[in-house]
């Protein structure tokens, strides 16, 4: 007797799932889905060892089993079949789907003995989040994320929990994003993690999946592991080894030169002028004078030169210093408010740039190292 649900609901849990499934791995069995069934439950499983998912949909009839089965064949044909219910099951050691419009298919499947368990997690501390706040804090601080698998550490965002505020932030050397929010945690000291941006991001995309940012997420934070769940779904990851480094370092205390900005004025800008850039340094001189400033790129490579001008709140000494347009449209596109403030020292000296909102003040920060400005920009 088959397991029977709809094909909406058993291709969500699958779409779900599926992006946890190594594109390529020396074990066979992570190709697989675990799928495994009761009387009123069809779970499916996925895991790269790194992380773990599985979902969980309503079923009727059906007797219990489970199986491991080819995570990709599954994807595709539950995703072909017809609208109306759908039922799974097993026929001796293959995998059986059968839809009420005609159709059936079978597929050899494995036994489940070979594929690795979902973690069992200890907590030592656990707490709820609303999602559009889990989102917009891994917006502000993963963008950051090393790309550089030789410092692990700096390849995760460093999530701050404590008893007033959560903190996140992430930096490669180059540029830093640290987003805080404030409110009650249930946690009795600091928790302090490195978790992986895919965790978090894959998190945020499952428990929006019907293109809804509401909602909660419960974190179960373990010794060595990492659960976010919301109904139907919990993903598990691996924290990444610390210590995270002291990022506090990297932000200057002395910025004396301070820039208010129109923050879509210049993003337009920056876009424009990168369009000439240099493809390996995307490098953007601002020159800073009292009320102005002025956007320069120069490609000697193609003989190319854009400049523009915008009006800015600044009053200080003029001031040069280099960007890489590239990273810091990135910045400017997440800031989200009207306008921006930049603070500087030397042309040498990290850049801090600020949201600017007078009714909803923030304590988001967002660092960019300078490039070096050839004489001839």
């Amino acid at each position: 007797m088959l397991s029977t649900t709809t094909k909406k609901d058993l291709l969500d849990i699958i779409q779900k799932t599926y992006p946890i499934v190594p594109a390529k791995s020396t074990l066979q069995i992570l190709a697989n889905f675990r799928v495994a069934c009761d009387a009123d439950t069809i779970e499916i499983m996925a895991t790269d060892l790194d992380h773990s998912i599985r979902t969980k949909t309503k079923s009727s009839g059906g007797e219990p089993f489970e199986i491991a089965v080819n995570a990709r064949k599954v994807f595709e044909i539950v995703r072909e079949l017809p609208d109306g219910q759908v039922s799974i099951g097993l026929d001796g050691g293959l995998f059986v789907v059968r839809s009420e419009k005609g159709f059936e298919c079978k597929i050899a499947g494995a036994d489940c003995s070979d594929f690795p368990a979902f973690p069992d997690v200890e907590s030592k501390a656990e707490l709820t989040i609303p999602l559009a706040t889990l989102s917009s804090m891994i917006a502000k601080s993963g963008f950051a994320v090393s790309r550089d698998e030789s410092r692990a550490c700096l390849c995760g965002i460093l999530w701050e929990v404590e008893k007033d505020k959560s903190i996140m932030v992430a930096t490669d050397g180059h540029r830093l994003g640290k987003t805080v929010v404030s409110g009650e945690f249930p946690v009795a000291k600091k928790v302090s993690v490195i978790v992986r941006p895919k965790t978090l991001t894959h998190a945020v995309r499952v428990a929006a999946i019907e293109g809804e940012n509401t909602g909660q997420v419960t974190v179960v934070v373990g010794e060595k592991y990492l659960v976010l769940s919301v109904p139907g779904v919990e993903l598990c990851s691996k924290l990444i080894d610390g210590p995270y480094p002291d990022y506090t370092r990297a932000i200057p205390a002395n910025n004396p030169k301070k820039a208010v900005l129109d923050r879509k004025a210049l993003v337009d800008a920056v876009r424009r002028v990168c369009v000439l850039s240099n493809q390996k340094t995307n490098l953007v001189k601002f020159s800073f004078s009292s009320g102005k400033l002025d956007l320069v790129v120069i490609n000697r490579d193609i003989a190319g030169e854009a400049r523009e001008s915008l009006t800015v709140d600044y009053d200080g000494p003029d001031h040069a210093i280099g960007f890489n347009g590239q990273y810091l449209g990135e910045i400017l596109q997440i800031a989200h408010t009207d306008k921006v403030r930049m603070e500087m020292n030397t042309e040498i000296s990290a850049c801090l740039l600020y949201p600017e909102a007078t009714d909803a003040p923030t304590d988001d920060l967002f660092l960019i190292m300078p490039l070096r400005i050839l004489e001839e920009v």
